[in-house]
C-alpha cells in the first residue's frame, strides 16, 4: 500500500482533511497530533504533542515547542519521549498531524517516522510545505504519495480523495 501525504502550508486545512479521511476509513487509527495552542500572555504559542484519539494532555511533557511570529523554539527531548509509540499496528492506520519543522533535531523521533514509512501498511501524514533534511526525506519517500492542499483546491482535493480512498487503501476497505 502506499502512504498519503498532505502537503501545504499552516492553517490551509491539512489537518481538516485528514480527519475527514479517517472517519471514512473502517479500520482504528493510531498515531500522534501536534497542536498550536492559544497564546500565552507573552504572545508565544505552545506546540503539544498528543496521541491520536487519546485525552489530551497539556503539560511540560508534552510540550514540544513555543512559537512566535518569526521565530520558533523546539524541545527536541518532548519528540523523542514520543518516539516509542510510533509503531505499526496491523490492524490500523496511522496518522502523523503535523510533520514539520520542530522536529527537525529530535533524532530517536524523525528516525521512528522514517521506520514507519518504510515498515507501515498505511500512514496518513499532514507534512508542512518547508524544506529541511528531515521533511525531504518525508515528501521524497518512495511509498508516499504526495497530495498538495491549498485554499483554491482543499474542497476539490477533499471530495477526490473521499471518493478515491477505497481505492487508495484497498486492503482497509476489502472487509467493509
Amino acid at each position: 500500500m502506499r502512504h498519503i501525504l498532505i502537503v501545504g502550508r499552516n492553517g490551509v486545512g491539512k489537518s481538516t482533511l485528514i480527519r475527514a479521511l479517517t472517519d471514512r476509513i473502517p479500520a482504528p487509527v493510531y498515531g500522534v497530533i501536534t497542536k498550536k495552542e492559544a497564546p500565552y500572555p507573552d504572545g508565544s504559542c505552545p506546540v503539544y504533542i498528543h496521541t491520536y484519539g487519546a485525552q489530551r494532555r497539556y503539560d511540560e511533557e508534552n510540550r514540544i515547542g513555543l512559537c512566535r511570529e518569526g521565530s520558533s523554539r523546539a524541545f527536541p527531548e518532548a519528540f523523542d519521549r514520543f518516539a516509542h509509540t510510533l509503531r505499526f499496528p496491523s490492524d490500523g492506520v496511522i496518522v502523523l498531524d503535523e510533520l514539520g519543522f520542530l522536529e527537525s533535531s529530535a533524532h530517536a523521533f524523525t528516525g521512528a517516522i522514517l521506520r514507519l514509512l518504510d515498515d507501515a501498511p498505511v500512514v496518513i501524514a499532514a507534512v508542512r510545505d518547508k524544506q529541511t533534511p528531515f521533511l525531504d526525506a518525508v515528501r521524497s519517500h518512495p511509498r508516499a504519495d504526495i497530495y498538495r492542499i491549498d485554499p483554491e483546491n482543499r474542497n476539490e482535493l477533499r471530495e477526490t480523495l473521499i471518493h478515491r480512498l477505497p481505492a487508495l487503501l484497498p486492503e482497509l476497505f476489502s472487509g467493509s
